[in-house]
C-alpha cells in the first residue's frame, strides 16, 4: 500500500500514540523502567555517575542495572562505543560533512570517490572499520561502482516528501538491480543525509515497539485492541548473538522483526519513515527542554537507543527506585 504522510498521521491509532508519546517525552507520563547494561562496554565513570547495582544477565555476563523514570534520564545515560553523546556527535559531524561534500560533488568527475568516502565514514562510526557489517555494506557500495551516487540520490529522494516511494528500496536483487538498500547501516547514512530522519536500528525499533505496547496497555481494558494495529507495528531486531533481549512483545501484543533482503529493505524503509513522522510530531507537541534544540530529534533517538538496549528487565521495579 502506498505511504502517504497525511493519511498515516491522521489515522486515529497513530494520532493517539503521538499524543501519548509526547507526554512520555515531556516526562508527564513516566516510563519507570529497569535496564541492565553490559559492564564491559560502559564508558569510564558511568557507574560512578549513575546509581545502580551489579547483577548477571541470564545466559550472559555481568551487567550494571539502572532505573530510568523518563526518556530524559536515558538520554543522559547515552553512550555508544564507550563514548557519550557529545563525543559521538563529533564523529557524526565528520560523517555528515563527508555526505554533504559527496552530494555537492554529484555529477562531477570524482562523484564515485566522494560517495564511497561518505559511506566509509558512516559505516566506520556505526560498526567499526573491518567488522563484518562494515565490510558487507562497503562491499555493496563499492560493487555498484559509478552508479553508487545515483543509487544514493534515488534513496534520499524516495524517503522524503508527502508520498515516499518505499517501493524504490530492495528490488529483486540488491546488487544487480541498482536500487537503494535499507538496513542498520544505510539508515545511518540517510539519517545524516536528510532532515528529520532518524537512525532506525534494532534498538530504536525495539524501543518504539515497547512504547506502543505501553500505550496500548494504558487504554481502558474494554477498549484495548486485540492486537497491535498495523500502522503501529514497528519492527525490532537483536544485536549480535541473537536471542530475544530486545523483543518488545508481550501477551497479545506481538511485534515482528526487521529482516534482510529486498523485501526486508522495503519493510525497513517503511517503518523508518513512519517513525520519522511520529517522532517529529510528538517532539513538537512535547516541547521538552532536554530535546528542544536543533538536534532535538537526534537526542530523542539517542534516548530510544538506550531504551532498546535490553528489554528483559523493563517491567521490573528497581530496588533503588522503591526506596526513593
Amino acid at each position: 500500500m502506498p505511504l502517504n504522510r497525511a493519511a498515516y498521521i491522521g489515522n486515529p491509532n497513530v494520532e493517539d500514540f503521538i499524543a501519548y508519546l509526547s507526554r512520555v517525552i515531556s516526562g508527564a507520563t513516566p516510563i519507570d523502567l529497569t535496564v541492565g547494561f553490559s559492564r564491559n562496554r560502559l564508558p569510564d565513570g558511568f557507574e560512578q555517575k549513575f546509581s545502580g547495582h551489579v547483577d548477571v544477565r541470564v545466559g550472559g555476563g555481568p551487567v550494571y542495572v539502572v532505573f530510568a523514570r523518563t526518556l530524559e534520564d536515558l538520554f543522559r545515560m547515552y553512550w555508544w562505543n564507550q563514548k557519550g553523546y557529545n563525543d559521538n556527535k563529533l564523529a557524526l559531524d565528520v560523517a555528515s560533512a563527508a555526505i554533504r561534500e559527496a552530494i555537492a560533488g554529484e555529477w562531477g568527475d570524482n562523484e564515485r570517490e566522494l560517495a564511497e568516502k561518505a559511506c566509509h565514514e558512516v559505516m566506520k562510526w556505526g560498526f567499526g572499520e573491518g567488522r563484518r557489517p562494515y565490510k558487507a555494506n562497503m562491499s555493496w557500495a563499492k560493487g555498484h561502482k559509478e552508479a553508487l551516487a545515483d543509487i544514493l540520490r534515488i534513496g534520499r529522494k524516495s524517503l522524503t516528501g508527502e508520498n515516499p516511494n518505499i517501493d524504490a528500496f530492495g528490488g529483486y536483487s540488491d546488487r544487480k538491480s541498482g536500487t537503494p538498500k535499507m538496513n542498520a547501516g544505510w539508515t545511518k547514512y540517510y539519517a545524516l543525509a536528510l532532515l528529520n530522519h532518524i537512525i532506525y536500528d534494532g534498538r530504536v525499533g525495539a524501543a518504539l515497539g515497547f512504547l506502543v505496547r505501553r500505550y496500548l496497555e494504558s487504554i481502558p481494558r474494554l477498549e484495548q485492541p486485540a492486537s497491535v494495529p498495523d500502522e503501529l507495528g514497528f519492527l525490532w531486531a537483536n544485536g549480535d548473538g541473537g536471542g530475544k533481549l530486545r523483543d518488545p512483545s508481550s501477551g497479545r501484543y506481538e511485534f515482528s522483526r526487521l529482516y534482510g533482503g529486498p523485501y526486508g529493505s522495503k519493510a525497513w524503509a517503511r517503518v523508518n519513515v513512519q517513525a520519522n513522522w511520529v517522532l517529529e510530531l510528538a517532539l513538537k507537541s512535547a516541547q521538552a527542554s532536554w530535546c528542544s534544540e536543533k538536534d532535538g530529534l537526534r537526542k530523542l533517538e539517542a534516548a530510544l537507543f538506550m531504551l532498546g538496549y535490553d528489554l528483559s528487565r523493563v517491567d521490573e521495579r528497581n530496588p533503588m527506585a522503591e526506596a526513593a
